[in-house]
């Protein structure tokens, strides 16, 4: 193969030939939308080529990887020959390079669907969308993924310990398909600002914004489990700056997808509506900017260091935040909408107060995260903690739950309270009785009570309505209120796994059993690498049988182990799930104690000293004059040895031994042993100047010296409904599949796509 100026030629020809064509496609939509009918043809042909080469760019870096080519930067920075090939495909993503390009190959993906479903718009829409995923492409550019080194190493450094997941394989490209949908409705509002056409472009634009909802969700319940079941520390969100990124823009998706709802129905809100498409695509840039610009590098361990875009990122930014600004403060109050007519207790004021708690909970949610760029002027910059975000969100989720109960029966007209009460009382009987149940059970708080009554009050109403829809041949209209049973059961799920799990803390000494609340615990053993049990893969693990109340045992097997490319010690919890809760083990520490005997390996301080059956051992301090001078040693560069000089009391006598550790240079350390008045001998195993310690190998000691076995620290939590989150969120993404086929084939019957 080919190479010039330091960059693998086949792929920085795709890149290349890909911005040449996004821009000859870009030119012809432009002239479509300003009146060209004749450049349609050259503009979708354009287009497709420019489609055509991102997709062999991507190949290009995916062969590269998958061949293990480390001449190029990339592939060895984030690949190596110890990973399996899924891991290994996975690098593709793993980097910033990599992720930019993931998420352009969506964006030219949708682009092409894009095309067949704009229809009479086409032309203007392209044209922005075009330009959304030049962004994008610049970066590569200037980012350049096919960079070569001087010399090819033989192996690369290896996949972040923290990506070799299942799911990660999967979550991050779901995650960029939602990033490229937000452009979409974007686009739509952009270009209605520009042509002044604001006809019906929210139907248009109605089944993007559910499919990026429906997809960021997705990716969101896939990043949450993924960080349940592989960091160990018993959540599913941390409220990290990352993770944030992806959560506010899915914020203000889902209050886009509501407002164009309305518009749609009652054809108001429409100013509102362009203003949220807006707000929900910058919300992606400014989630990238803070995410990889390295700003927040010393506040989350998931954020990229700088690699010389954060100028590029905040021009990026700029463009389309003055872009934007400048068509909605021209051109907004010329988009004709109905005024607010709506009655308090109606449906419209209902949904709009939904969406304003969204709304909220968003820029609360913004800001939190911005909080490092906020106070970054200040003498101690800092973050906000989970608290902030728990603490401000909480009332927001006591009012959409109050709304999202009462919804359901609410009609766009006047409702009189007692007809609409009459409606709500088979629910508010459950929630009643749920939320006694509940007070019986542990929940003592009188704010996590309501929480639980307004919750269930909303599980029942929306699933009254979604049942009795799909009675009546709805289903399609169902999709709504069953996704908003799936928000009620995740608010349910939420409250009772993080405000009332249980977390203990033990010490579990091999083959004793230990009691945990209702079960038993007993460590058995130290399952080492290769043992072909599939419940530790390839890694080190730690079996632990559990003993139940009623008798029942099995075996769990929670992982660490320490990466051998990387020398981090690693954690993987072992999860047993029932119907109403978890069995969270998750490992601290491991001590591999003694085998006793006749061997023993002791750490000693400076005049700390130890008893090992008849034989005491004091550590006196070091000895520089061993085997020479050692100053003088490391000043010659030759062979340097330290003493360790051992008072040794045994039978009455005391003498004085000193093994000696030897560190040669370009050869291994050495420690000869020395023998032990009355038998046995003693070997230097490490020492350490900067705190005057040593650790001693004994051997031939007396068979009496008594075992110390092994041990294992625990984290213990029981987590109560936690199958409520994950079971929530997938009937959210089910009910919001429903209502996207349901309002994309809808949008069809406006127009048809012109012919290609």
């Amino acid at each position: 193969m080919s190479y010039l100026s330091g960059f693998y030629l086949p792929g920085a020809l795709t890149l290349w030939c890909a911005l040449i064509f996004a821009l000859c496609s870009l030119w012809g939509y432009t002239q479509v939308a300003t009146g060209d009918g004749r450049s349609l043809l050259f503009a979708r042909r354009a287009y497709r080529f420019y489609a055509v080469a991102v997709a062999l760019c991507a190949l290009v870096l995916s062969m590269a990887l998958l061949r293990r080519d480390f001449r190029l930067e990339y592939v060895r920075d984030y690949s190596g020959m110890d990973l399996p090939t899924h891991f290994q495909f996975s690098a593709f993503w793993a980097g910033q390079k990599g992720s930019f390009l993931i998420w352009l190959v969506w964006s030219v993906v949708l682009g092409l669907l894009l095309i067949r479903t704009a229809g009479k718009r086409e032309g203007s829409v392209m044209s922005v969308y075009l330009v959304t995923t030049l962004a994008l492409l610049l970066l590569l550019v200037r980012q350049n993924p096919f960079v070569m080194l001087n010399e090819s190493p033989a192996d690369g450094k290896g996949l972040n310990p923290l990506l070799q997941d299942p799911w990660m394989v999967i979550h991050p490209p779901i995650m960029f398909i939602g990033y490229a949908a937000s452009a979409i409705p974007f686009a739509f509002a952009m270009a209605s600002l520009w042509r002044k056409d604001d006809s019906s472009w929210a139907a248009k634009a109605f089944p993007w914004a559910l499919f990026g909802s429906v997809v960021l969700g997705t990716a969101i319940l896939l990043g949450g489990y993924w960080a349940y079941k592989t960091l160990g520390w018993g959540g599913f969100w941390g409220w990290d700056p990352v993770e944030n990124a992806s959560l506010v823009p899915w914020l203000f998706g889902v209050a886009l997808v509501h407002g164009l709802h309305m518009e749609r129905a009652q054809k108001r809100y429409r100013r509102a509506n362009l203003v949220l498409a807006t707000l929900t695509f910058l919300s992606v840039w400014y989630g990238t900017y803070l995410t990889r610009s390295g700003v927040l590098a010393d506040f989350s361990v998931h954020s990229f260091v700088d690699f010389g875009i954060k100028g590029w990122l905040v021009a990026i930014l700029a463009l389309f935040v003055g872009a934007s600004v400048y068509l909605l403060a021209t051109r907004l109050r010329h988009v004709e909408t109905r005024p607010n007519e709506d009655p308090l207790l109606s449906r419209g004021s209902f949904m709009v107060l939904a969406t304003l708690v969204v709304l909220i909970s968003a820029v609360l949610v913004a800001v939190g995260t911005s909080a490092p760029l906020l106070t970054r002027f200040l003498e101690n910059p800092g973050q906000v903690g989970p608290a902030y975000y728990n603490t401000v969100n909480f009332p927001l989720a006591l009012l959409l739950a109050l709304l999202l109960a009462a919804v359901p029966f609410l009609t766009w007209r006047e409702n009189p309270p007692r007809e609409l009460l009459k409606k709500l009382l088979p629910s508010g009987i459950l929630a009643v009785v749920v939320t006694v149940v509940a007070a019986v059970a542990a929940v003592r708080d009188p704010f996590h009570l309501l929480f639980i009554c307004l919750a269930t009050w909303a599980l029942g109403s929306n699933l009254q309505k979604t049942l009795e829809l799909v009675r009546n041949g709805g289903l399609g209209a169902a999709g709504g209120y069953l996704a908003h049973v799936g928000v009620a059961v995740i608010l349910l799920g939420v409250i009772a796994s993080s405000a009332y799990d249980e977390a203990t803390k033990v010490t579990l000494v091999q083959d004793q059993p230990q009691q945990v609340a209702d079960v038993s615990l007993t460590f058995k053993r130290f399952v080492p690498r290769g043992m072909a049990l599939d419940r530790c893969g390839e890694k080190e693990c730690m079996e632990v049988e559990v003993k139940e109340a009623d008798g029942r045992t099995f075996l769990t097997y929670p992982k660490l182990f320490v990466n051998q490319r990387t020398q981090q010690l690693m954690a993987s919890p072992s999860i047993k799930s029932y119907l109403a809760r978890d069995l969270y083990l998750s490992p601290i520490e491991f001590d591999p104690g003694d085998p006793g005997g006749g061997r023993k390996s002791v750490r000693l301080a400076a005049n700390d000293a130890v008893e090992l059956g008849d034989l005491q051992l004091r550590f006196l301090g070091f000895d520089l004059n061993a085997e020479g001078d050692a100053r003088q040693q490391m000043a010659t560069g030759g062979r340097v040895a330290i003493g360790a000089t051992l008072e040794v009391t045994r039978a009455g006598r005391t003498e004085r031994v000193t093994p000696v550790y030897r560190f040669v240079p370009n050869v291994a350390a050495e420690s000869p042993p020395r023998s032990l008045p009355g038998g046995g001998s003693v070997a230097l195993a490490a020492l350490s100047p900067t705190d005057h310690s040593v650790t001693l190998d004994l051997a031939g000691l007396d068979a009496t010296v008594p075992r110390e076995p092994a041990r294992l620290s625990l984290d213990v939590t029981k987590k109560p409904l936690i199958g409520l989150v994950w079971g929530g969120l997938y009937l959210v993404l089910v009910g919001c599949v429903i209502a996207m086929i349901h309002r994309l084939r809808q949008s069809f019957k406006i127009d048809q796509p012109a012919a290609a």
